[in-house]
């Protein structure tokens, strides 16, 4: 097992876009964290919204709307090294994201940029509708997050987001236990995430939630059915911090 980024292959001068579901927003901030063991500097951003986590864990969180942003933000880099950049408050524990062009700034001002482009509504498993993901021009590194949970479960909302496009698309019935070929058509699926990766972009999966030996076995097999037309793929645990790689 390797740590998040050598696993994801990412590192200094990337922007990182995080798009799927079933862990974003805890792996970034595991990324952001290697990263500043490291010794680069991070900002976490997001092009959608995101969740106001506790400040241990994001380091410094500045707002746009609220003004002063890049002074404030250079000033966290320069002191902690890591920072969360949002737009706007929309309630006390929500924040909208920043447009993709302004990320494409930020990748001026720090080491590694970490952008989650995508929302999942907590779910594990999801195709993008036609207006997602969100994903920066300068965008290096396309991270694609499934988790491994939804293996053996309904093919519902419980698990699934846009479960109507995941049903079509798969030509699988709502309520028939999700497959492990059912999670690889999914991922390859030509009008899927592949198909949001710019042409310098490197396009990678995250199998989450690949704890124990079931689910490491299950992860093998999916990652032999996608590399090609993915670059790598990385199994493991966000909330651990660790994972594996095929490329």
């Amino acid at each position: 097992m390797s740590d998040l980024l050598t696993a994801l292959g990412a590192g200094r001068g990337d922007v990182v876009a995080m798009v799927g579901a079933g862990g974003k927003t805890t792996l970034i901030y595991r990324l952001a964290a290697v990263a500043r063991e490291r010794g680069l500097r991070v900002v976490v951003t997001t092009t959608t919204h995101m969740g106001l986590l506790p400040e241990s864990i994001t380091g410094p969180v500045f707002v746009e709307a609220e003004g002063s942003a890049d002074a404030l933000l250079d000033e966290g880099l320069r002191r902690e090294g890591r920072a969360t950049l949002l737009g706007r408050r929309i309630r006390s524990d929500k924040l909208e994201g920043i447009a993709p062009s302004r990320v494409d700034e930020l990748a001026h001002r720090a080491d590694l940029v970490l952008v989650e482009a995508d929302g999942a509504r907590g779910r594990s498993l999801k195709l993008p509708a036609a207006h997602e993901p969100v994903v920066p021009s300068s965008t290096t590194l396309l991270v694609v997050v499934a988790a491994l949970d939804v293996l053996g479960a309904p093919l519902d909302d419980t698990r699934v987001h846009r479960l109507e496009i995941v049903s079509d698309a798969i030509g699988r019935a709502t309520g028939t236990l999700v497959r492990e070929g059912d999670l690889v058509a999914v991922l390859r699926h030509p009008a899927g995430y592949l198909s949001r990766a710019g042409g310098r972009t490197r396009p990678a999966v995250f199998l989450n939630k690949a704890e124990g030996p079931e689910a490491a076995a299950a992860a093998e097999r999916i990652a032999r059915d996608l590399i090609p037309p993915y670059a790598l793929v990385a199994a493991g645990s966000a909330r651990r911090g660790e994972a594996r790689s095929w490329t």
